[in-house]
C-alpha cells in the first residue's frame, strides 16, 4: 500500500474502480440477437363472432386471440349477439377495413353471405367458416374451409345417446322439447334438427320452441320460455336446448321453476362451467362438446396458411364426443374448462 493512503481510502477506491469496470462490462457486453420475426407478423384478421360474456363466445375468442399472438397476427374480434344480420353487416365493416383475412360463422345462411365473400375476393381479402358450415362457398373458394361440428350429425349423435342411456323413459309417445332460436336459420338450426328428427324417428312426441336469437347471449332471458312450455306441457321428461348459453343456464331455469335434479332429462351443448355445473348437479344429463377454443384457434391457423404458404383451406370436425356425469369426472377437465380450453 502507498504510503500516506489510509486503509478506508483504498478500499473505497477498490469499490469504485470495480463498480466503473462492472458497468463498463455490462454495457460493452455482446447484445443477444434480436428474436427472429413470428411467422404472421403484419397479418391482421378480423374474426366475427358472437356475444360478449357469452361462455361459448368466450372459448372462441381465447382460441383465437392464442392463435394470433403466437403467430405474430394482429387479431380485431367483434361481437353481433348471434344475430345474422349484425354478422353480415361486421362482415361489411371488416371487409371495408382490408384485412388479410375474416373469419365468418355461416348463421346468415348462402344467400346472404355469396355476395360478400365474392366482394372480399376481388379484394384480395381470404375468408374462412367456422361454427357453422355453409359448404357451397368451401366448394367456390380454395382458402375457404371449415372448423367446427358436422351440425346435423352431431344433434342426431346426441338425441341418439339420450335414446339409449335413457330408453326406460324414451318409449314411443313421451313429449320432448327443443328449445332453439334457429328455427328461421337453416345452416344454424341444423343440429337442432338433427336432434328432432332421431327423436321422431322413435316415436316421440317433439315440439319445436322458438326463443329469439338474443337468448344465446343473454340465457336469463329464457326462463320465461321454459316455464311458460312447462306450464302447458307438464307430461314433458326431455328437453334439449340447442344453444350453449342456454345449456349453461338449464340449472338455473330448472331451479327457479321447482324441478328436483333429473325430473326432466335435459341434454344440450357445448362444456362451459354452467353445463358442468348442471352435470355435476344432475339437472343436465348429457352434453355434446364441439371444442369451441379449437375453433377459433384453427380458423387464425387455416387463414395463416393459405395467406402465407398458399395451402387450401381446411375442413375440420371439432369433435362429437358426448359426456355424462361419470365421463366428466373420468376426464378430469374440470379446470380446462374453468381455464376456457374446453
Amino acid at each position: 500500500m502507498a504510503k500516506g493512503v489510509s486503509v478506508p481510502v483504498f478500499i473505497i477506491s477498490l469499490i469504485i474502480v470495480a463498480a466503473i469496470a462492472g458497468a463498463l462490462g455490462y454495457y460493452l457486453r455482446p447484445l443477444p440477437p434480436p428474436p427472429p420475426p413470428k411467422p404472421g407478423e403484419g397479418m391482421v384478421i378480423y374474426w366475427i363472432g358472437g356475444a360478449a360474456g357469452d361462455p361459448f363466445d368466450a372459448r372462441l375468442y381465447k382460441g383465437a386471440r392464442d392463435a394470433a399472438e403466437m403467430l405474430g397476427i394482429k387479431l380485431v374480434y367483434v361481437h353481433t349477439e348471434w344475430d345474422p344480420d349484425k354478422m353480415v353487416a361486421e362482415f361489411k365493416r371488416a371487409i371495408a377495413a382490408k384485412p388479410d383475412g375474416i373469419v365468418v360463422m355461416g348463421h346468415p345462411g348462402l344467400d346472404a353471405l355469396a355476395p360478400l365473400f365474392e366482394e372480399a375476393a376481388k379484394q384480395g381479402i381470404l375468408v374462412t367458416l367456422a361454427n357453422v358450415d355453409v359448404p357451397e362457398l368451401r366448394e367456390k373458394y380454395w382458402y375457404c374451409g371449415y372448423v367446427g361440428q358436422n351440425l346435423y350429425m352431431s344433434g342426431y349423435t346426441l338425441a341418439k345417446t339420450a335414446l339409449e342411456k335413457f330408453k326406460d323413459r324414451l318409449k314411443p309417445g313421451a313429449r320432448v322439447a327443443i328449445f332453439s332460436g334457429s328455427w328461421e336459420q337453416p345452416a344454424r338450426a341444423l343440429r337442432a334438427i338433427g336432434v328432432e328428427d332421431a327423436f321422431k324417428e322413435a316415436g316421440l312426441v317433439v315440439d319445436r320452441v322458438s326463443h329469439p336469437p338474443a337468448v344465446y347471449g343473454s340465457p336469463a332471458e329464457g326462463l320465461p320460455y321454459v316455464s311458460g312450455y312447462l306450464a302447458k306441457h307438464p307430461d314433458c321428461v326431455l328437453i334439449c336446448f340447442d344453444g350453449g348459453g342456454t345449456t349453461a343456464a338449464a340449472t338455473d331455469y330448472l331451479k327457479a321453476i321447482g324441478k328436483e335434479p333429473g325430473e326432466i332429462i335435459v341434454i344440450g351443448f357445448d362444456l362451459t362451467p354452467g353445463s358442468v355445473k348442471g352435470l355435476k348437479e344432475g339437472y343436465v344429463q348429457l352434453v355434446i362438446d364441439q371444442q369451441p377454443y379449437l375453433q377459433g384457434f384453427l380458423t387464425v391457423l387455416n387463414l395463416f396458411l393459405s395467406k402465407k404458404y398458399k395451402m387450401a383451406g381446411l375442413y375440420i370436425d371439432t369433435g362429437g364426443a358426448v359426456l355424462d356425469k361419470e365421463a366428466l369426472e373420468k376426464l378430469g377437465i374440470e379446470e380446462l374448462v374453468g381455464e376456457g380450453y374446453r
